[in-house]
């Protein structure tokens, strides 16, 4: 018989020769028992199989081979699990900077928290570095090629310098962008360090072992097989498969949630603010003021970078993006109902979490997001 006459039932014979199964009657005596198709044999236990005519070996050689390819989904007993849909997008910088603007300096809510990500990140790769390196670079090279600066100069050097918050402290009378010093900013990184990122790794490690733990239970064969005849009928999770208790993540997050509070004492939500709506302002000019380039002397806008020792990981932006995402989808644990909701945000909170090099965070902050490469869409 050629490959084109092959049939549903030849399907199954071709199955179980995988694993030294050829006897005619050891097949005849599975398809006996409603195995129309290779997938079903899964269905099947060890005993049903030895009865068949199978030896042990063959047995659990044939359920291992379904056990390895379901545990290899991201998710043990539902199938993949897409985070987008579960947890909290992170807000472009409109709607953010509209967050601002509408209060949200005046108490930890989810426009602080993204305050704070961006803020120290931008911190780490040098970003509020780079307005004196480019005021100074202008000026450098038209001195050196003998000429006055450009007319630009100074609406640049305003643009890239100037510290004006009115817009997001319209609501804190007497606040000025004098108040935002470097001590307190020193201050504000210093607690991030020592507070918000180990309680963030923590959470992360936690989640990493429950999940663990939830996973590990699908190595066992009789287990995973109860939770494929669960799924078949509507269940979701099979009775004997039993789900480590959450209580510890629901207590690792109120614990980030602490250290949120020790970073935003006193003034902290106001200096985070401030620092966050700055970078993305030099953001803003970097990427729409076509002419820096060539103010400093450079053919493009990569050069410049590399020219002002600007390097920044082309994963800096991704990084950001997750890394805000995880931390508000932490906060968020504390709403989610108990039961298949729950599982399934946790489970999604774990895809993301692989996502993010937790390597290059630390109890000393962010490192490893350097390097050498210039990151063009800073």
């Amino acid at each position: 018989m050629d490959d084109n006459t092959i049939t549903t039932q030849d399907l199954v014979a071709v199955k179980l020769a995988e694993f030294g199964i050829i006897d005619d009657t050891v097949i005849a005596n599975i398809k006996a028992q409603g195995v129309n198709t290779p997938d079903q044999l899964a269905v099947l236990k060890e005993d049903e199989l030895i009865g068949a005519g199978l030896n042990k070996v063959q047995a659990r050689q044939l359920l291992a081979s379904f056990v390895k390819s379901a545990i290899s989904e991201p998710s043990p007993v539902s199938g993949p699990v897409s985070y987008d849909g579960i947890l909290p997008s992170v807000p472009d910088d409109g709607p953010w900077l509209q967050d601002l603007k509408a209060g949200g300096v005046l108490k930890v809510d989810r426009s602080t928290v993204i305050s704070a990500i961006r803020a120290a990140l931008a911190n780490k790769v040098g970003l509020f570095d780079l307005p004196g390196k480019l005021v100074t670079a202008m000026e450098k090279f038209a001195d050196a090629n003998d000429e006055q600066v450009d007319p630009t100069f100074f609406k640049l050097r305003k643009q890239l310098t100037r510290r004006a918050y009115a817009d997001i402290f319209e609501a804190i009378e007497g606040f000025e962008a004098s108040y935002v010093t470097e001590s307190r900013k020193k201050q504000l990184f210093d607690r991030i360090n020592q507070y918000l990122w180990p309680a963030i790794i923590s959470f992360n490690e936690q989640l990493r072992a429950w999940y663990d733990a939830w996973k590990n239970q699908m190595a066992d064969p009789t287990l995973l097989l109860g939770a494929f005849a669960a799924m078949s009928k509507g269940y979701g999770i099979a009775p004997d498969v039993q789900i480590p208790d959450t209580g510890v993540l629901h207590d690792q997050a109120d614990a980030v949630n602490d250290a949120n509070n020790k970073v935003f004492a006193g003034t902290g939500v106001q200096v985070a603010s401030a620092m966050a709506y700055d970078a993305t302002q030099i953001r803003k000019v970097l990427m729409e003021e076509t002419r820096l380039p060539a103010l400093i002397g450079a053919a493009n806008r990569d050069q410049m970078l590399k020219m002002l020792n600007a390097s920044v990981s082309p994963t800096y932006p991704r990084l950001e993006t997750n890394l805000t995402r995880y931390v508000l989808s932490i906060f968020q644990v504390k709403d989610q109902p108990s039961g298949m909701e729950e599982l399934e945000y946790f489970k999604a909170l774990y895809m993301l979490g692989s996502q993010i090099p937790w390597d290059n965070l630390g109890g000393h902050g962010i490192t490893g997001i350097g390097g050498g490469h210039v990151n063009t869409q800073l």
